[in-house]
């Protein structure tokens, strides 16, 4: 019994430990102790719905065209989880020098001269309102080039973050049911909500012929998010501003262009029917005072043959990853990145 007793009290304090601490939770993923609970797509992982398991697949190597230039080029990227290293790399571009920041990173930069300098910008749609509210402010001009995350060293916030509720729920259900056994036991309870009662997850929506399934933030009008909320005209001219005055700050650190990729949300191109699309990212686009270069992607997924979003996650698939690199190293062959 004592044995029985010190092993239930580690086994309770193996699974304590791991919902308190996103670094052993971490640490449990690169050794493979736990499952990938993203394995079959992130809005799979919060539905549950076996019609939307959808298992994670490497897609191709892109091939980036090989060129000659007379002066070579570095391409910097901050963006969204769409360009994050696992999905997109600098093998994918035909560049010489390659880096990568997320929004929420902070971008230690120093630029070097020899190099046609190009930063895009990329932006989920849904976080366009958020991310161009006010200028950009994660560049730190610096000796070298590298990125940090920024972090909060009061103790109280630290306190904070290691029982709020939402990630503590978040890693235990990682360390409890996201195992293939207790998968299938959630997959039977969710049909059944969903056939029988037609209820899912709060944080997903599922469209009308039960096809498609989308983050409920893409959908839900009363937030910002959604490409189906209303959006005035000057909220418009607003993004613009603030896209132009990223521009001017970014030209005067040291780049020599500045280009814009706003990648449509899911419900976007695959629910139309759901609501009134609000058109976000065409009025951006051809805005009158909008001078920074775009890559638009829209009416392309929009036609496009192949899903160009994956059946169980919100991120694109293969094509549609494939199409925007495509457009991206296409603009990267221009002739002023060719003879410059």
């Amino acid at each position: 019994m004592k044995l029985v007793r010190a092993l239930v009290l580690l086994v309770v304090g193996f699974i304590w430990v791991g919902g308190c601490s996103t670094p052993v939770i971490n640490l449990l993923y690169r050794t493979e102790a736990i499952p990938d609970d993203y394995r079959y797509g992130d809005l799979y992982r919060l539905s549950n719905l076996k019609q939307f398991k959808d298992p994670k697949t490497d897609c191709p190597a892109f091939a980036a065209p090989k060129v000659k230039r007379s002066k070579k080029v570095a391409l910097y990227i901050i963006g969204d989880s769409f360009t994050e290293p696992q999905r997109i790399d600098s093998a994918d571009f035909a560049v010489d020098r390659y880096q990568y920041a997320h929004w929420g990173t902070l971008l230690h930069l120093r630029l070097d001269t020899a190099y046609t300098n190009i930063v895009l910008l990329e932006s989920v749609e849904r976080n366009v309102r958020e991310h161009f509210m006010v200028p950009i402010s994660n560049l730190v001009p610096d000796t070298a080039t590298f990125v940090t995350v920024p972090e909060d060293t009061r103790f109280i916030s630290w306190l904070d973050r290691l029982f709020s509720s939402d990630p503590t729920e978040d890693r235990l259900n990682t360390l409890l049911f996201q195992f293939d056994p207790m998968l299938a036991l959630k997959e039977w309870k969710s049909t059944l909500n969903h056939r029988f009662f037609d209820r899912t997850d709060p944080k997903v929506t599922v469209s009308e012929d039960g096809g498609t399934i989308a983050y409920h933030v893409d959908t839900d009008t009363t937030l910002i998010n959604s490409s189906f909320t209303f959006i005035p005209t000057s909220d418009i001219d607003s993004l613009v501003r603030v896209i132009e005055e990223n521009q001017r700050y970014l030209l005067q650190l040291g780049f020599d262009q500045v280009w814009l990729s706003i990648i449509p949300n899911k419900a976007s191109v695959l629910m139309p029917e759901y609501g009134t699309y609000n058109h976000l990212l065409d009025r951006i686009d051809r805005h009158r005072d909008l001078t920074v270069p775009t890559i638009n992607v829209l009416q392309a997924f929009q036609t496009m043959k192949q899903n160009p979003y994956l059946k169980g996650d919100s991120h694109w698939s293969c094509a549609g990853q494939h199409h925007w690199l495509d457009r991206v190293n296409r603009k990267m062959l221009s002739p002023e990145n060719l003879h410059n």
